[in-house]
């Protein structure tokens, strides 16, 4: 897939936008930072234009940064959030978090992303008077990137005035594995010698993040079908045991055993059932399947991944029918 190189001004005042804030955290903090991206998106919610946040956190070692993905209803909403003073209070409570650096851009959304894809974000700061030269060189890369494998598109934006003052550039590719080979590519590094000049400040970010929404005119693909159904089987994989023990173990001697109305109990074990799944189990268990939620991963890793999630299920059941079993023995 190639697409023409394209610079493009400041975002349709009127377009729905995406402003993408790229932080790297030290490990210590990534607990912290996660509650904190939180807390972000509760305090957006009431915010005027504001439509959505979505987090993808690191998955080193391609990609090392968390990214927020923060959706508005046009560019002067962004703004008006990202020069808050709310926004500045909220960003002073974990700077002491960063690790180099902050990225933040603003860019055209256009719908949801493309699964499975990885990018290169790239900051060139350009003298004004060396723009022409500058596209020329890019449009140069973009000509021998169509025919390299793997590659989908490079898109460039000028900067955006009260955001980033920076020339900014995605490279998309299908996989993390093309984009490294076309990264240590001999033919490359020989196209950014040419372009020595703009190299001076150059700022190279990788991510996960497909970035398709900001390539007007190509669809935007939603997680498959297979992929929604794995996701839902992990997830009740991890379910299952916090719902089964909580019930076991406090909700029927601590709450109902004493008088507590059903509808309380259960309100209050969905409660903590969803602070334990969101913030550690359902996590914990995509990074143990990773192998198996990849876009394609092969049939005998698809196979094996079903038949050792049956097992799961096969052990997670016996054990607590051996528990429930105990219990009324006793």
């Amino acid at each position: 897939m190639t697409e023409e190189i394209a610079a493009t001004g400041t975002p349709d005042p009127g377009a729905p936008v995406a402003l993408v804030v790229q932080r790297r955290i030290a490990e210590a903090g990534y607990a912290r930072y996660a509650h904190w991206l939180g807390k972000v998106a509760e305090r957006l919610a009431g915010w005027p234009g504001f439509e959505g946040q979505e987090v993808i956190p690191p998955t080193p070692p391609a990609q090392v940064d968390w990214v927020a993905v923060q959706r508005f209803a046009n560019a002067a909403a962004a703004r008006a959030w990202l020069q808050s003073r709310d926004c500045a209070a909220l960003v002073a409570e974990v700077r002491d978090l960063f690790v180099g650096q902050e990225d933040v851009h603003l860019l055209t959304d256009a719908g949801p992303r493309r699964e499975a894809t990885a990018s290169l974000v790239i900051s060139f700061n350009v003298a004004p008077e060396h723009e022409t030269e500058f596209l020329a060189w890019q449009r140069e890369i973009q000509a021998v990137e169509a025919d390299v494998k793997g590659f989908l598109r490079h898109k460039i934006e000028r900067p955006v005035p009260g955001v980033h003052d920076e020339w900014i550039i995605i490279l998309s590719f299908d996989s993390d594995a093309n984009l490294t080979a076309w990264l240590d590519s001999p033919l490359r590094k020989r196209l950014i010698d040419k372009g020595a000049r703009f190299n001076a400040d150059i700022n190279l970010r990788r991510t996960s993040y497909g970035f398709d929404f900001w390539f007007q005119g190509q669809d935007g693909r939603r997680p498959s079908k297979a992929a929604t159904f794995k996701n839902n089987l992990l997830v009740l994989l991890v379910l299952y045991p916090v719902v089964y023990l909580w019930g076991f173990f406090v909700s029927t001697p601590l709450l109902t055993g004493k008088g507590m109305p059903f509808w309380l109990a259960l309100f209050i074990g969905n409660l903590v059932s969803t602070q334990l799944l969101g913030w550690w189990a359902v996590p914990a268990a995509f990074r143990a399947f990773g192998w198996w939620l990849a876009p394609e991963p092969g049939l005998k890793r698809d196979i094996l991944g079903y038949a050792v999630l049956a097992a799961l299920y096969a052990l997670s059941m016996a054990g607590y029918a051996a528990l429930l079993a105990w219990n009324w023995g006793g």
